[in-house]
């Protein structure tokens, strides 16, 4: 224990500045996958040819490893947050997008069509209808790009853009165990605390259902 004792005990102010570049930068992935998935989401639903064609493209976009994003990005945006960003919030769109589109197919019909008779109007249906029933579906979806996005983060240090990645880099380069160790246990943590987290404000939003 001794070695995770020094380490915190000597690089505590180091540490705590690699956790909130990690988390700013998974955040603000996050929220842009969300601004472009869940839009693009909804418009699967209402065009076949939109849908084939945005499926195809995120789908493409989602086997290219993260990693090679970043390398490919690298000559065109240099290095930093830009690059890491941009890749990042390609792998989040997908499991957003695709849960968005899974949520609003699943609302039934008649649903919609008991609303309209009850004098509601396209928007009114959208909001009150077919968004909340749809909710838990794109909760998962945000959910599932969280956990990618934080686990993918560790990346992002190879082109300079902090998080925890440096930790686990320097103890790949420093051969130090407990680098490896307080880097990966640090990411898992933030995985499970932003499950839970987006579970309990998912919980607070559908709580009317119960």
């Amino acid at each position: 224990m001794q070695p995770y004792i020094n380490y915190f005990s000597s690089h505590m102010q180091d540490y705590l500045g690699m956790v909130g570049q990690h988390l700013l930068l998974s955040f603000i992935s996050v929220t842009l996958a969300v601004v472009i998935g869940v839009p693009f989401g909804i418009l699967t639903t209402r065009s076949k040819k939109a849908s084939r064609f945005i499926t195809t493209v995120f789908s493409t976009l989602r086997i290219i490893p993260s990693l090679a994003i970043l390398v490919l990005l690298i000559p065109v945006m240099g290095i930093g947050m830009k690059p890491a960003l941009v890749a990042l919030t390609v792998l989040a769109i997908p499991p957003v997008l695709i849960n968005t589109a899974l949520g609003f197919r699943q609302v039934e019909d008649f649903m919609v069509e008991v609303a309209r008779a009850m004098g509601m109007d396209e928007r009114t249906v959208f909001l009150k209808v077919k968004l909340p029933l749809a909710f838990p579906y794109i909760m998962t979806g945000i959910k599932t790009a969280a956990s990618e996005i934080i686990a993918s983060a560790t990346l992002a240090a190879y082109i300079g853009s902090g998080g925890l990645g440096v930790l686990i880099y320097n103890g790949i380069s420093m051969m130090k165990t407990e680098y490896l160790l307080i880097g990966g246990v640090s990411v898992a943590v933030l995985t499970i605390v932003c499950n839970l987290l987006l579970g309990s404000a998912q919980k607070k939003v559908l709580r009317y259902r119960a």
